[in-house]
């Protein structure tokens, strides 16, 4: 799954690419790979691009500390030496990412340990709910360049959630386009039972009115 979205999202050499909930690098070293596949392990690169495409294109936050130092030798093993640190994004950590041309993530599902609110400033939407992956959305349009793109795994809770859920539909998809929602199958990705979906969507050049249509690939109906 994360080689095909990586391959719909067509990584370009030059962009920075992000992963707020890195876990073990795996979108990061998938995009990776696709980009050295088409610059022919960047060889094509100037010496520059190349340089930028090992040190600085791919950035990312993991909070788990053993996690995290997989992510580091999963990188290191494909050559890439991004930034890649220990730290939450839903705190001033995540701010302090900078801004992307393509997120890809598969945040953590569930709600923070002990009830906690995101703690960040530019939060206006979430900020009031302890549900992660309401805040994440947030975060990733937020983080997002006029124009960027993103691809995120998420549960159905957040198609439908009201109140907040509610909310942060409404601002997003003035924000951003999203344009197709992939349904998939149970028990890919998460225990058998839970229901995820891809959202694929991009950050209008504007801050209004983007959502032009919305296509559902539904892969539970086989």
């Amino acid at each position: 799954l994360i080689d095909c979205i990586v391959r719909l999202m067509k990584p370009q050499a030059g962009e920075v690419i992000q992963d707020p909930a890195a876990g073990t690098a795996g979108f990061l070293a998938a995009a990776d790979r696709y980009i050295k596949d088409h610059t022919d392990d960047l060889y094509t690169l100037t010496s520059a691009q190349a340089f930028f495409q090992r040190n600085s294109a791919f950035t990312g936050i993991e909070l788990v500390p053993d996690t995290h130092r997989l992510a580091l030798m999963n990188l290191m093993l494909h050559g890439v030496e991004g930034p890649i640190t220990l730290g939450d994004s839903l705190t001033p950590d995540g701010e302090a990412l900078g801004k992307a041309d393509l997120i890809l993530t598969n945040p953590p599902f569930g709600t923070k340990k002990g009830g906690g609110r995101p703690s960040r400033a530019d939060f206006s939407v979430t900020a009031e709910t302890s549900n992660k992956q309401l805040a994440f959305v947030e975060h990733i349009v937020r983080a997002l360049n006029p124009g960027g793109r993103a691809a995120v795994v998420l549960p159905d809770n957040v198609l439908f959630e009201d109140n907040t859920g509610k909310r942060l539909r409404h601002w997003a998809m003035e924000l951003a386009d999203l344009h197709t929602i992939l349904r998939l199958p149970t028990g890919i990705f998460y225990a058998q039972g839970v229901k995820t979906n891809v959202l694929f969507l991009t950050r209008g050049k504007t801050d209004r009115a983007n959502a032009k249509g919305v296509w559902v690939c539904d892969l539970r109906a086989n």
